[in-house]
């Protein structure tokens, strides 16, 4: 599983993602490096933990083959240019992320293109990292699926709490801790 043909990576990210931007490329690059750094043989071998919901998100996705409804893209909001990809088969993960540097010239058409042949050690930082992941957070069938005790809802793969105050559970996060929503009349 390696990206050999970085511009035909490229154009399939620019199609799904909608327009061609110095985050697909990026995010191609980002990838390109975390699969061979990872060596996973097949994309049921690979996690991906992916820390922005920019554009980069989508190049990743599409240029891993890994999703958020098959479990192994993972999503964590931490605003960073950066992405985590774990060889389950091989129990080895590693850490990509964009070098620390000036951004004062990462924009216009100059910018993209350049991302696309800068060598990995002027762009990019790389460190072998160990992720813990529980086995319900692994691919595959819920292996636990509960009812909220106040909204009814199910909830599915350990995502459930209980209320520390009173032992109520089980109980889904937006129960216990508030939803990013509220009702509407």
């Amino acid at each position: 599983m390696l990206i050999t043909d970085v511009r035909e990576t490229l154009q399939r990210c620019v199609d799904y993602h909608g327009h061609f931007c110095a985050g697909q490329s990026l995010g191609v690059r980002i990838a390109k490096k975390g699969l061979e750094l990872a060596m996973p043989e097949k994309v049921k071998d690979l996690i991906v933990f992916i820390e922005n919901d920019r554009c980069i998100a989508d190049a990743v996705l599409i240029a891993t083959g890994t999703r958020l409804g098959r479990r192994n893209l993972k999503y964590v909001d931490y605003g960073r240019m950066a992405a985590t990809f774990i060889n389950l088969k091989e129990d080895v993960a590693w850490r990509v992320s964009l070098k620390p540097r000036d951004s004062s010239d990462d924009s216009g058409e100059d910018a993209k293109e350049r991302v696309l042949t800068v060598p990995d050690e002027e762009l990019l930082c790389w460190k072998k990292v160990k992720v813990s992941l529980k086995p319900e957070e692994l691919p595959g069938k819920p292996l636990r699926i509960v009812q909220c005790a106040k909204c009814g809802e199910k909830v599915f793969d350990g995502k459930d709490l209980a209320d520390p105050a009173t032992g109520v559970g089980p109980l889904c996060r937006a129960c216990l801790l508030g939803a990013y929503y509220e009702e509407a009349d």
